[in-house]
This record gives C-alpha cells, structure tokens and sequence, in this order.
C-alpha cells in the first residue's frame, strides 16, 4: 500500500511522495491546533463492527459515546458493515475514543426504480449504484441507503429496509438560479433558502415523485456537532468532483472545502482517503486511493488501522 503525501513543499512544486505508512496520519497530525491537538472528525464506511473502524480508523467506546441516526438515537449493536458513518473522536490517532458515531443515510426512501441487472436503483430521485447486485431490492421497498456521493449519484456500501415512513437526503447542497438540490432532488421548505451551495444538509420530509422533490419538515444543516471539541484533523473517504473555486475540486457530499494549494486532479475519478488537519479548510496531507472492491477495500483498511495503533 501507497500513501501519497500532499505536503506544502510536494505541493508548491507539483509533485507527491509515496512512502510505506507507519501510521494512518501525517507526523505533523500532532501538531497544536488551536492551543490543542483538537477533536478528530471521520467520515467514511464503517468495515469492522466488532472492533469499529471507519475509513482505516480504529475507535474506541465507552460510555460517553452517543449513537445516532438521522432520526434519533440509536445502540451500538445497531450499526452494521457498510453503514456510512460520521464520528467524532478524542484522542491522539493512535488511542481514538468516539465522543459521537452518526449513520449519515445518503437516502432513506421508496426504491422508485431497479435495474434489469439489479446492480442500480432510484431512491428519492438520486441514481444508485450498488456495489454488489441485490436480488431482493424490489420496486415499492423502502430501504436506508448507505454509502458515499460520487456527482449526482450515490456508490452504496450498504441498502437495508426500514421501517421508518419518513423519506430522508443527505449531501452537499446544490444552488442554481434559485433551486436548492441534493444531488438532482429539489429541496423545498422552512429553512432551505437559507442554505448555502457547498454546505451539508440533511433534509428529512415526504418525497414528491411526480415532482422529484422532497418537501422539507425537519432540516440539519451540520455534519459535526462539537461532541469532541473544536475539529483539528479529519480523515475522510470520498470522490472528488470540479468545482470552480480552488483548489479546484472539492469530496462529494461532505460540506468542507480543501486549502486552496492543494494540487488534487490525479485523483479525479478514484476512491481516495484523505487525512490532514483541519483548521477551517481541510489542509490534507496524505491520500491514499482505495480499490472499487469492497473486499480488498475492507482488507487494506483493516491493515492501516493495525498500523495507526
């Protein structure tokens, strides 16, 4: 395995390094942000449950640790492999300890539509591309889609049914000559127009399918909540995608935007980790790219997680 460093000097200069890991984060990861080394924001897939790690990121519990779902609070015993997870955490990167781990669903809805090879279905407007084909995704299913956006569409990790009657989106907001969308769903309600383009929101109400949009009841416009402190590091899996401000890109769905020297386009189309500090913009220092294959993903995360400890 192969993690790039994004360093101010490789930078400036256009060029990267590659180097075998000693751990999941940069040495400069215990530099003090802030007076301190700051809370440790995650958001990924979750691939272990038993020992919890997120994105290569291995993370304690205790009793403080508060789980939950767009919906309210949750069990640990409730989270499943592939559930798409934001955690905050305390901690050096070699002794985490989660303060908050929140399933953010990408969708919660109808399957509007499933594909003859039953590898993509339609929930709540938004393409889905599965990453195994489930025979049992039937049109008319309700289902929590878990995963990472990728553009307009969401790769799922895992699709599982719900019972909640509540329809649910996730994701950077989109602004365009007045419309505000989540990937191609328009959004509308109390609140929406206050949202920015670039931002995270998660919206929760009813799904107009002869409209392609969701009428708003509840809305959250954070994706962190200070459970561990002012955020100093991040790490976080994801795709890229263009945008028009620099660097120049920016990871689907997070909300965040990357330090302005960063030199990002060789890793346009590919699953990438990216770890690095955070001090208002995320000034990611390592990336690593990770197989399409969610068993050597799962594999290789499991390696960088027995590093970082």
């Amino acid at each position: 395995m192969t993690i790039d460093t994004l360093s101010r000097r490789a930078v400036m200069a256009g060029l990267s390094t590659a180097f075998l890991p000693g751990a999941a984060w940069a040495q400069s990861a215990k530099r003090d942000v802030e007076g301190g080394i700051g809370g440790t924001g995650i958001v990924g897939v979750l691939t272990h449950s038993e020992n919890l790690i997120v994105s290569g990121n291995r993370l304690e519990t205790d009793t403080l640790t508060k789980f939950s779902d767009g919906f309210g609070q949750i069990d640990r015993k409730d989270l499943m492999i592939g559930d798409s997870l934001t955690v905050e955490a305390a901690g050096s990167p070699d002794n985490l300890v989660a303060r908050r781990v929140h399933v953010t669903y990408p969708l919660v809805g109808r399957v509007s539509s499933v594909s003859a090879d039953a590898s993509r279905i339609v929930v709540n407007g938004i393409d889905v591309a599965l990453e195994t084909a489930l025979s049992d995704i039937t049109v008319g299913l309700r289902v929590a889609v878990s995963g990472l956006w990728r553009g307009t569409s969401v790769i799922a990790s895992r699709v599982a049914p719900t019972r909640s009657q509540r329809d649910l989106i996730s994701g950077d907001v989109r602004r365009s000559f007045g419309a505000v969308r989540l990937g191609e769903t328009d959004i509308r309600g109390r609140g929406v127009a206050s949202l920015a383009g670039g931002s995270f929101a998660t919206i929760i109400g009813n799904y107009e399918a002869a409209r392609s949009r969701i009428q708003a009841t509840d809305l959250v416009s954070n994706r962190f909540v200070g459970a561990a402190g002012a955020l100093g590091q991040l790490s976080i899996e994801g795709y890229l995608e263009p945008v028009a401000t620099a660097p120049g890109y920016r990871i689907a769905g997070l909300g965040h935007s990357f330090a302005n020297n960063l030199q990002l386009a060789e890793y346009e189309g590919s699953r990438v980790l990216f770890n690095g500090p955070y001090t208002g913009k995320f000034a990611a220092e390592r990336a690593l790219v990770l197989p399409n294959n969610p068993q050597r993903r799962r594999s290789l995360l499991a390696k960088l997680s027995q590093n970082a400890g």
